[in-house]
């Protein structure tokens, strides 16, 4: 009797933990989109009020109340009011891809490694090359392989709708030929740099057409 008893507990806890995940959930994913810099989170709807929290540009949010003129949002654990002009719903995206970060050259951290690791299951970077937590130009230059592959504007971001398309089922296998291992030089300053992948040293808008990519 006991034991059933602590089962219906943990099943009663269980349902009530799911019912709290999906009320977190509960609205309409939205992209910020402004014409420059973040947009400002505030704590009332109005210019007037105070700025709580400012969402970089292309991150996608939730928004828990739509308004012609401020939408109630929530973002990283705050909820507050953004301008309705600066954010498209995207009424057909799944919540989920709220879980990740807007991942770019310069992040770290361990997303950035099962970011890669990831791309590496599907070829878009060659097994056995050291993973680092460092979202660098190879990575950048790998993550356009995708976004090329899918059609996606090639920018070398990796945003949170890439992340969520990356890890589902649906994503893609690298079709395209891998740039050739790049050894390492030194630089007239002291740095190092490699060829760049794009134009294997010819120049290009990725290396500023010098052939070269500084890290």
């Amino acid at each position: 009797m006991k034991r059933l008893f602590v089962l219906a507990v943990s099943i009663l806890l269980i349902a009530v933990l799911c019912v709290s995940l999906a009320e977190d959930r509960a609205g309409l994913v939205a992209k910020v989109v402004t014409k420059k810099g973040p947009l400002k989170m505030r704590v009332s709807a109005g210019e007037k009020g105070r700025v709580t929290d400012e969402i970089p540009n292309g991150t996608c949010i939730l928004v828990l109340q739509e308004d012609e003129k401020w939408c109630r949002v929530t973002y990283r654990g705050k909820t507050g009011y953004c301008k309705s002009d600066f954010l498209i719903l995207l009424r057909d995206a799944d919540p989920s891809m709220l879980d990740y970060r807007v991942l770019q050259k310069g992040d770290k951290g361990d997303d950035v490694i099962a970011l890669k690791q990831r791309l590496q299951e599907l070829g878009y970077i060659r097994n056995g090359s050291e993973l680092t937590n460092v979202y660098n130009d190879v990575t950048v230059e790998r993550v356009k392989l995708f976004q090329k592959e899918t059609g996606i504007t090639e920018d070398g971001i990796a945003s949170q709708e890439l992340q969520a398309y990356l890890f589902s089922e649906k994503a893609p296998v690298c079709g395209q030929k891998l740039p050739r291992a790049r050894t390492p030089v030194l630089s007239e300053g002291g740095g190092k740099r490699i060829i760049c992948g794009c134009c294997m040293g010819e120049g290009c808008e990725c290396c500023g057409f010098t052939g070269w990519i500084n890290y």
